[in-house]
């Protein structure tokens, strides 16, 4: 295995300080194997990768590795949507229901099919407690969200949804098209301009996957979650009378000094970090997996085999038990009276990044989040938005419809995301704490830090693709202005510096 990670593709000249700063993600350990490209005018005029494919750096990242981008997807799913408003299928002044019958119950019936594209809609998750495979089941994800009421009225507030976004818009698609979201993509974006992009991964493209790397959590914010959620807790008549003369004390256990203790007394839970001795019961797992910590506040039924065999439970059977239904009654009064952070926190969403890999998630078609590609193919999609709507000559979508995702829905904290979001039809817009150099540009990124950009003032489209994740802090992610993960930011700015647009 080589000590230095050697730099492969195509660079301008007048982008030398890109490809140096792509070096130097991989300098400072930052990455395992990632891939970065721009297009100008529809033309490449960088086209990088390097590194490995796997964590062990075995097997070198290749110019056709692709991987998951998660909510990178979601531009592609955009685009394809504001192609049927293009073909005059769908309006975005009427009514869901007017395409989707069934979404006009439970207070939905005015739901406008604008508001599903700006995360407005109050669907940012769904209610009912699903298992991880169901997210496989495209009937049975529909018709919850068909089924079930807003979390807050349409149209006032951001929720960034998530997973929901691509059931929502998907469905929109099949309804007027008769195709599915994937196929609607590859048929109509992916083939004609030779895009490797797939929502929906053929079993022939899985040897050129390359898994993701998760990261571990930063343990300061699950604390801050716990606490969250056993402070509503407290608030609840519900959870009151059933602690009213409980005692116990749980340990939540990730190994070395990151230990929660939790403690129930006097009719009320506290939460604490550290080690307690002699509790009645202690849950288990590594940082690596944290995410299946989640479990203990499941009802669902079907216990995945994964959390077994990551999660540990120590303690007498009856105690076990009993803190297991206390903990599944606390997690349905948080989703309850909890903001919309905690909802989705405490759903099965919260465990996807653990089942990116499986050969299930890839071949299901779930348009927010498990778009399989490169950095070459995302900015491929990215320049068909960049160059207002044509590309190789060829005209995808007019510029009129184009320049709608542009329009300004809605500007202000996210419900879900807890910071300043300017959102346009399904797309983020520049603002003061994530400015560009030209006023027509919008974005989005994924889980981890993969990011799609497209600017169309200068007709730019960029991409960034990796499997290493990154969990930031907060204030490490303040200070980056392009994109939220520093190695992407970091990426971008050295494009814009080249272009002295900065």
């Amino acid at each position: 295995m080589k000590s230095k990670v050697e730099i492969h593709g195509i660079c301008e000249k007048r982008f030398e300080t890109v490809k140096d700063a792509f070096a130097l993600n991989f300098k400072e350990g930052m990455e395992v194997g990632a891939s970065f490209a721009v297009t100008i005018n529809g033309k490449f005029v960088i086209d990088l990768w390097g590194g490995y494919k796997d964590i062990e750096k075995t097997r070198p990242w290749e110019k056709d590795t692709i991987c998951n981008v998660f909510s990178t997807t979601k531009v592609p799913t955009v685009l394809c949507t504001m192609m049927c408003v293009d073909r005059g299928l769908l309006d975005l002044d009427e009514p869901v229901a007017k395409y989707w019958p069934e979404f006009a119950q439970n207070g939905k019936e005015n739901i406008l099919v604008r508001q599903i594209l700006s995360h407005t809609s109050g669907l940012a998750g769904i209610e009912e407690r699903i298992p991880i495979r169901t997210l496989y089941d495209w009937d049975k994800c529909t018709s919850l969200l068909a089924a079930q009421k807003p979390w807050w009225k349409p149209g006032t507030q951001s929720g960034y949804h998530a997973v929901t976004h691509g059931y929502l818009l998907g469905e929109l698609v099949r309804r007027v098209t008769g195709k599915t979201l994937g196929t609607f993509f590859k048929e109509e974006v992916a083939n004609p301009f030779n895009i490797d992009f797939h929502i929906g991964l053929a079993e022939e493209y899985v040897p050129r996957v390359s898994k993701l790397i998760s990261d571990r959590p930063i343990m300061e914010n699950l604390f801050l979650i716990f606490k969250a959620v056993f402070n509503i807790a407290n608030n609840s008549e519900l959870v009151k009378k059933e602690i009213k003369n409980l005692e116990k004390k749980i340990m939540l256990d990730y190994g070395d000094e990151d230990q929660f203790n939790i403690i129930i007394s006097n009719g009320n839970i506290e939460v604490n970090k550290g080690k307690i001795d002699n509790s009645d019961c202690t849950f288990t797992t590594s940082k690596d997996r944290a995410a299946v910590m989640n479990w203990i506040f499941s009802n669902v039924d079907e216990e995945p085999d994964y959390v077994s065999k990551h999660l540990k439970i120590k303690g007498k059977s009856e105690n076990t038990q009993r803190i297991k239904s206390l903990f599944e009654l606390i997690a349905t009064e948080a989703r309850r009276l909890g903001p919309v952070g905690i909802k989705l926190g405490l759903l099965e969403f919260a465990m996807i990044r653990d089942h990116s890999g499986d050969r299930e998630w890839q071949a299901a078609e779930i348009p927010a989040s498990n778009g399989h590609g490169n950095a070459r193919s995302v900015a491929k999609v990215a320049s068909i938005i960049a160059c207002e709507g044509e590309l190789e000559g060829k005209r995808v979508i007019s510029n009129d419809t184009l320049e709608k995702i542009l329009e300004e829905q809605i500007y202000g904290p996210d419900l879900f995301l807890l910071t300043p979001v300017r959102f346009g039809l399904g797309v983020g817009l520049p603002h003061k704490d994530r400015p560009s150099p030209n006023p027509r540009t919008c974005w989005w990124s994924g889980a981890g830090g993969s990011a799609i950009r497209m600017d169309l003032d200068d007709h730019i489209g960029f991409g960034y693709v990796m499997n290493q994740m990154r969990n930031q802090t907060l204030e490490e992610t303040a200070v980056n202005l392009y994109h939220s993960d520093t190695r992407g930011n970091r990426l971008i700015k050295a494009v814009y510096e080249s272009l002295e647009l900065i």
